[in-house]
C-alpha cells in the first residue's frame, strides 16, 4: 500500500484526468471518438505553448502576466508583415526577434532592476494590448492564406496535426532541459531560494533574462500557430482566456506558485485536463456565458480531489 500511496501522491493529476475523462464519456460517448480526441489535441496547442513558457517562469518564483496578450500581439505582427510584404518568412523572423527582445527587456527589469515580475509583465500586457489595437483597428482583420498557414493550421501526419506534433516535441525538449541540464537545476534553485542561488555562483540576472526570453518565444510561437489555425488575425482574439487556462493547467499539474517545485509531466497532464474541460463544454452545448462558471466549479472539484488524494496517501504512508 505504501507504493500505491506514494504513486497517488506524486501522480494525482493522472487520476483526476482519468476520472474526468470517464465522467464526460458517460455523459457523451462521442467524447472519446477518434475525431474528437484529435480535435482536443489541436485545441490545446496554443495553451500548451503558453504552459511551457510560464512553467519555467513560475518554477523560478516569478510570473509572466503578458504571455496571453503577447501571443495575440505576435499573431497580429505576423499578419501585418504578411499583409505588407506577402512573405511568411520575414513575418516569422520578426515575431521571434521581437519576442526575444521583449523577453530580454522583461528579464532585465525583473533580474537587474529588481522590479517585481507582476508589475513588469502587467505593464507589458497593457503595452502589447494597446499596440495590437493600434496596428489593426478594432473589428478589422487580416486574412492569412497560403501553404504555410494551411500546413501549420490543418495539415496532418499519421492522423495527428503537425501543430500537435510540434507541441509534443517541445514538451520533450522542455523535459530534457528541466531534468537533465544545469539550466533546470538553476531554475529550481532560484525559485527555491534566490539568495542561496547567488551564493552558489548562479548568475540570477542572466538566468531570469533567459527564462523570460523562453517565455516570450513560446508566446510568439503560440501566436503563429493560433493565427494559422484561425486563418486570420484581429485585436479581439482572447489572449486572456488562453493565459488563464495555461496558469490553471500548471497549478493543477502540481507546480507551486511560490516557485521551486514542479514537473513537466505534471503540467502536461494539467494541460490535458484543461483541454478535456474546454472540449466537453462545447460538446455539451454549454452556453458561453456559463463556460467560466462551469470551468471554475470543475477546477475547484479537481483541486479538492487533488487535496484528498494527497491527504489519504500521506495518512496511508504513515
Amino acid at each position: 500500500m505504501g507504493k500505491v500511496s506514494r504513486w497517488l501522491r506524486d501522480n494525482n493529476i493522472i487520476v483526476i484526468v482519468v476520472v474526468t475523462t470517464i465522467i464526460f464519456y458517460l455523459i457523451n460517448p462521442r467524447f472519446l471518438s477518434g475525431e474528437n480526441v484529435v480535435a482536443i489535441s489541436r485545441q490545446i496547442v496554443p495553451i500548451g505553448l503558453i504552459v511551457l513558457g510560464q512553467f519555467f517562469v513560475l518554477v523560478s518564483g516569478n510570473i509572466d502576466l503578458s504571455m496571453g496578450m503577447s501571443s495575440v500581439f505576435f499573431a497580429i505582427l505576423l499578419g501585418v508583415f504578411f499583409g505588407m510584404l506577402g512573405g511568411v518568412v520575414i513575418g516569422i523572423i520578426a515575431v521571434f526577434v521581437v519576442s526575444l527582445m521583449l523577453g530580454a527587456i522583461n528579464g532585465y527589469f525583473i533580474g537587474k532592476v529588481k522590479v517585481p515580475a507582476f508589475i513588469v509583465t502587467l505593464a507589458t500586457m497593457f503595452i502589447v494590448t494597446g499596440l495590437s489595437g493600434l496596428i489593426i483597428p478594432p473589428r478589422q482583420m487580416i486574412f492569412l492564406r497560403g501553404g504555410f498557414f494551411k500546413f501549420i493550421g490543418s495539415a496532418k501526419l499519421f492522423g495527428m496535426y503537425y501543430s500537435t506534433l510540434i507541441l509534443l516535441v517541445l514538451f520533450v525538449i522542455a523535459w530534457f532541459l528541466y531534468n537533465k541540464t544545469k539550466f533546470g537545476g538553476y531554475v529550481i534553485a532560484i525559485g527555491d531560494n534566490e539568495e542561496n542561488a547567488k551564493l552558489v555562483g548562479i548568475n540570477v540576472t542572466k538566468m531570469k533574462m533567459i527564462i523570460f526570453m523562453i517565455s516570450a518565444f513560446c508566446s510568439g510561437l503560440a501566436g503563429i500557430i493560433l493565427s494559422s489555425r484561425m486563418g486570420f488575425v484581429q485585436p479581439g482574439l482572447d489572449g486572456a482566456s488562453i493565459m488563464m487556462d495555461a496558469i490553471t493547467a500548471i497549478i493543477i499539474g502540481g507546480t507551486l506558485l511560490q516557485g521551486g517545485k514542479g514537473t513537466v509531466g505534471g503540467v502536461f497532464w494539467g494541460l490535458l485536463f484543461i483541454g478535456i474541460i474546454n472540449n466537453s463544454l462545447n460538446l455539451l452545448n454549454v452556453q458561453d456565458v456559463w463556460h467560466q462558471v462551469f470551468k471554475g466549479i470543475v477546477i475547484i472539484a479537481a483541486l479538492v480531489l487533488n487535496w484528498a488524494i494527497r491527504k489519504q496517501s500521506g495518512i496511508e504512508a504513515h
